[in-house]
């Protein structure tokens, strides 16, 4: 499972759904997680879009039928928090981004976002 710390702004966009991507510059720290997320077989088919600063895309698909795997988005450092599903993630231009830099990042698109008790 992913866990994204989010500041209060980006936690509250996200709750009311008014933000639906979380982006995050694409560092070997995430892509380590992110291959964490799939089977071996499937990161290993990955390895050009994990491997290298290309920009590009990727369905959460393992071997035709969908794979959603399940994040946690936590309010700073607080008990706060909402599970979601990922459905996609991309590597985009972080220019374009909440982020605003120069880089390529992660998007990570979430769905089925709910607050955890």
């Amino acid at each position: 499972m992913l866990i994204f710390i989010l500041k209060k702004c980006w936690y509250e966009k996200i709750a009311s759904g008014e933000k639906k991507i979380e982006y995050r510059e694409v560092k070997p720290y995430w892509t380590k997680r992110i291959k964490n997320l799939f089977p071996p077989d499937y990161a290993a088919k990955q390895e050009e879009v994990f491997g290298a600063a290309v920009w590009g895309k990727f369905d959460c698909m393992e071997w035709g039928k969908l794979v959603r795997p399940l994040c946690q988005l936590r309010k700073a450092y607080t008990s706060q928090r909402m599970t979601a599903r990922i459905k996609k993630i991309e590597i985009v231009c972080g220019l374009g981004t909440d982020l605003k830099i120069d880089k390529p990042v992660y998007a990570f698109y979430l769905q089925n976002i709910k607050e955890a008790k």
